[in-house]
């Protein structure tokens, strides 16, 4: 459970890539200096857990991640134009669905032409096709918090925290961090340079002596010189890595994600988090049960129960595996939970212990040890969006076995010899299966269940608008000027409609709730009547500023990118 503050390694690291990144590209150019993140290719999202990013410099590079291996190349660009040169990359292999999307951006990188920047998005297109978009990369990374998944345990093996025993980080500024390295608090001192050089010194902690998880203490000795032995860093989306001077990894670990608890209709049990910096969610009412997020600071849910001992409340989480999670009591504020019902928890994480070989005697010679057998498939491993596949696995004279989400800590997902389990992944995902050898080696399988994404939906598509507001430019949302009308009409990627005086007509893309409206083109028709040609002018312009949109009903609203509106509607029926 979260209880104290973890703060501080990452905010540093994000200080320092902040730091490093040039500020200018050309004098006809606008990206120079600019960090950014992939949010959509080829009218799709990115592929879950992978993150691909671009630097622009002001000298005429870039660099990044395709999501797979580092690429770097050069690139010209004018006011909207763009090129960029074929690029060189490291070779690391991949799994396919990962290999796919990271040949499909570098594609995407060599076929645009034109470039767009609206409110805080960079759009790459060729022609008026949209390639890719991207959102300007996070710097700041001041009060995050951070899971540890892995650390150097300084005998040439990088493992995983104890079940039960969670390594959170968090970052207060760029010289201090804190954590809990799983029974102790800690805090530490830390300096790093713009080259990508870190050192982590003073480490202080408090003096708990932890017996559960067996094991614990030594997890945080161990964390504590692999933190020390940090010399280099890089921080690539949500994941953060750092390294010795022997170039082997010291400790990664990912942003800790923050659960959104839906509001709670009134006369219901609620309860707030009162923990100042927020209370882990889990998946059962325990230290021992994985952390499913975190619930911040002053956050409001519905309480639907607790457990038997009344230690712990079970809240609504829609997102979350059975629609609920479990946080511990004593950080929540509860109101009208005294009738609550009980809930039996759920069984608790089975941790695997291997057995140790008996001890050889002279006589009799021992046994050969048997041949292990091991087989792990998927099927299908091909599947719709929304459909699932079955994973089934089979091994003999081993000690322990693992099937996991490659990627996630091993420990948390042990099985019996023989089973299966059905997996619905939302997008292409690789299983894998650790399988613990009697003579203590280990050997991995792995099957990749491969997820057809479902086409991308306009809900704007077929739709006629009358306006009812827009945002004249001068800090203002107004209505139309008297006896006159502002339509809009939505097409499958034309938008048109009347501007009060004349007919205008662009192009239009959607994706998500993300909106890039093109250049207007209209009649040239000139009206008298009293402000009507600014109105014109004025929301055209506001039209043209919009960048996402929401449904209310028969309401439509576009806003800018600031979070401005841009636009208001009513329906045409």
């Amino acid at each position: 459970m979260k209880t104290t503050t973890l703060r501080n390694l990452i905010l540093l690291v994000g200080l320092l890539l902040l730091i490093a990144a040039p500020s200018a590209l050309a004098a006809d150019s606008a990206l120079g200096g600019t960090n950014w993140v992939l949010s959509t290719l080829n009218g799709q999202l990115p592929l879950a857990g992978t993150s691909v990013t671009l630097q622009l410099g002001e000298d005429g590079s870039a660099t990044g991640s395709d999501g797979c291996n580092r690429f770097t190349t050069t690139y010209t660009a004018s006011r909207s134009t763009i090129s960029f040169e074929p690029a060189a990359s490291t070779m690391m292999a991949c799994p396919p669905a990962v290999a796919t999307q990271a040949g499909d951006f570098m594609a995407a990188l060599t076929t645009a032409n034109r470039y767009q920047l609206r409110g805080g998005q960079l759009i790459l297109l060729d022609g008026n096709r949209v390639l890719a978009s991207f959102v300007a990369a996070k710097a700041d990374l001041a009060g995050t918090t951070w899971l540890v998944t892995g650390y150097n345990n300084g005998r040439e093996a990088v493992v995983s925290p104890l079940l039960g025993a969670d390594i959170i980080v968090n970052i207060d500024d760029a010289n201090l961090i804190s954590g809990n390295a799983g029974c102790n608090d800690f805090f530490a001192s830390v300096q790093a340079t713009s080259s990508g050089a870190i050192e982590v010194s003073g480490i202080g902690a408090t003096r708990r002596l932890c017996t559960n998880p067996a094991g614990v203490m030594e997890q945080e000795a161990e964390f504590f010189a692999a933190l020390e032995s940090a010399a280099t860093f890089t921080v690539e989306g949500d994941f953060i890595e750092l390294r010795n001077g022997d170039d082997a990894i010291a400790v990664h670990m990912v942003r800790e994600q923050e659960i959104s608890l839906p509001e709670p209709e009134p006369g219901v049990p609620t309860g707030r988090v009162t923990a100042p910096q927020g209370v882990n969610v889990r998946s059962g009412p325990g230290t021992n049960f994985p952390v499913l997020g975190v619930a911040p600071f002053g956050a409001e849910g519905e309480i639907i129960g607790r457990s038997a001992n009344s230690a712990w409340w079970v809240v609504a989480i829609p997102s979350a595996p059975g629609g609920s999670g479990w946080v511990s009591a004593d950080f929540v504020a509860a109101s009208n939970a005294e009738d609550v019902p009980v809930i039996a928890a759920p069984p608790p994480p089975v941790v695997i212990v291997p057995t140790p070989a008996p001890t050889p005697t002279p006589l009799p010679p021992p046994p050969p040890t048997p041949t292990p057998q091991i087989s792990f498939s998927a099927n299908p491993t091909t599947i719709a969006q929304g459909a699932c596949s079955t994973l089934t696995w089979s091994v003999e004279n081993v000690q322990a076995v693992w099937v996991y989400p490659q990627g996630q800590p091993y420990q948390q997902f042990p099985q019996v010899g023989q089973g299966s389990q059905q997996v619905c992944p939302p997008t292409t995902t690789t299983y894998e299966m650790r399988v613990l050898l009697r003579d203590g080696t280990v050997q991995f399988r792995t099957v990749t269940v491969t997820v057809t994404p479902a086409a991308p939906q306009n809900p704007l598509s077929n739709t006629a608008w009358q306006v009812t507001g827009y945002n004249n430019g001068q800090g203002a949302v107004v209505s139309p000027l008297s006896g006159t009308t502002l339509t809009t009409r939505f097409d499958a990627s034309q938008v048109s409609g009347n501007s009060g005086c004349n007919e205008y007509s662009g192009s239009y893309w959607v994706s998500g709730s993300n909106i890039s409206i093109g250049t207007l083109a209209g009649g040239m028709m000139f009206c008298g009547e009293t402000g009507v040609m600014d109105q014109e002018a004025q929301f055209q312009a506001a039209l043209q500023s919009a960048v996402t949109f929401q449904f209310d009903g028969n309401r439509l609203t576009l806003r800018r990118g600031d979070g401005a509106t841009a636009v208001t509607y009513s329906r045409l029926q």
